[in-house]
């Protein structure tokens, strides 16, 4: 297991966001506030990669139907759900 260091931060939050946090602790979803934050940031980061990505295409190629929209939609599901059912995310 490789070890790495983390950078210990202060931050304030509004009293909503702190338990969204706090749920995921509560869900099992991670296993103390500081990682439930770091989780939470993370995704947003990937869910930013995957508008930034959407939106080069569309730039290149034109609007995406919504059909096929929905389509992505299922497959990003099932891709997910067979992960997290194999996985435990850290």
């Amino acid at each position: 297991m490789m070890f790495r260091m983390k950078e210990r931060v202060t931050i304030s939050v509004e009293p909503e966001t702190l338990e969204i946090a706090r749920a995921e602790v509560e869900r099992g979803r991670a296993p103390n506030l500081s990682a439930a934050i770091e989780r939470l940031v993370r995704k947003e980061a990937r869910h930013q990669s995957i508008r930034e990505a959407i939106r080069m295409w569309e730039e290149e190629f034109g609007a995406i139907k919504e059909e096929e929209r929905a389509w992505a939609r299922r497959e990003l599901m099932k891709a997910w759900s067979e992960i997290s059912s194999s996985t435990r995310e850290r």
